[in-house]
């Protein structure tokens, strides 16, 4: 429902009134307009992972930096598994009073409805995208041992090996999935994808030599790639990767039509008041100007990015469904 649908409700109209009273109530007195949307004196963020990794830290640099934006402390609340379900359903369950809201990337918004039966919310309809805060690519890398320095030598290897052909993931059901799918299928091999529980373990096997390539997000690879303890071939995007300008792209490497990137989007619930909905966007967009917190993203193995609308990040996340979701329903793979 787009906001001029609303506005045509009259209780939405009794609802608007009143949120604009109380904003100039609440800028006479001079606080911000979220803290008198609920009664506590802090905002929650919800993360769909545990502590400790990427994404939670992400969190952890938005969410400190914030607090001189908003005018009040916003707490990080892991709610790892399920795919990014539980997070979502804890964001589907809150107060529509933006009081919290939730970091996720964004395509478990578009890919979780098409592989998943089960799902007690629609995250197209029941969420509003507030901005975008980052960007991030997915990379193909060897280990350090393998005799393979380019992506044209590892494919030589795995048409003519099979054994050679495996790609170890962390995670099924995700993008990174369905890049890998098709992948295998556009360069012709005959490789099988070995599933992890994690990053880690899948870093782990690669850099031991358990499996000869992985696939995953850069900010997985790029330290151990610039350790030379592994060797990261090729990157998705339309363009190299900030955190590693050395790697080629598979466009670079001749799969034009391999292109994938994943961000994290900060969200809130649809039906949240649009006041609410500008505030956070205008706060998190301030903290993303900051030169320290764009360097910590990029020393992170992140795309920093400067924010954008609600309504730009809508529109992106429906052109990356178009272009994913012909190839997850053709692969017939569901998650239940």
């Amino acid at each position: 429902m787009s906001d001029d649908d609303l506005s045509l409700s009259p209780a939405f109209a009794v609802q608007r009134r009143k949120l604009a009273l109380l904003g100039g109530m609440l800028a006479a007195a001079g606080l911000p307009m979220g803290a008198g949307a609920q009664s506590r004196d802090y905002a929650t963020m919800l993360m769909p992972f545990p502590p400790g990794g990427a994404g939670d830290f992400l969190a952890r640099v938005l969410a400190d930096k914030l607090k001189a934006e908003l005018g009040r402390n916003v707490v990080v609340d892991n709610r790892p598994g399920g795919a990014t379900r539980i997070a979502g359903e804890a964001l589907r369950n809150a107060p529509a009073d933006g009081g919290t809201v939730l970091l996720s990337p964004v395509d478990p918004m578009f890919i979780g409805p098409a592989i998943y039966s089960g799902m007690r919310y629609d995250p197209m309809k029941d969420f509003r995208p507030i901005t975008d805060v980052a960007t991030l690519q997915f990379g193909i890398a060897v280990g350090a041992n393998s005799p393979h320095k380019t992506l044209a030598q590892y494919l030589q290897a795995a048409r003519t090996q099979p054994a050679q052909a495996d790609i170890g993931i962390s995670l099924i059901g995700s993008l990174l999935h369905f890049l890998a799918m098709d992948f295998i299928a556009q360069s012709a091999t005959k490789g099988q994808i070995v599933p992890y529980k994690g990053g880690t373990p899948m870093l782990n096997d690669l850099l031991a030599g358990q499996i000869p390539a992985g696939m995953d997000a850069t900010t997985t690879f790029m330290e151990f790639h610039r350790a030379g303890k592994i060797r990261v071939l090729a990157v998705s995007g339309s363009r190299r990767a900030a955190s590693l300008p050395d790697v080629p792209t598979f466009a670079e490497s001749g799969f034009p039509d391999l292109v994938a990137t994943s961000g994290y989007v900060v969200y809130a619930r649809a039906d949240t008041p649009p006041a609410a909905i500008a505030q956070w966007n205008q706060a998190l967009r301030k903290v993303l100007a900051q030169d320290e917190v764009r360097s910590k993203l990029l020393h992170t193995g992140y795309d920093a990015v400067p924010g954008s609308e609600p309504a730009e990040v809508a529109a992106a996340t429906e052109r990356a469904a178009a272009r994913w979701l012909p190839v997850i329903r053709k692969s017939g793979f569901k998650g239940d």
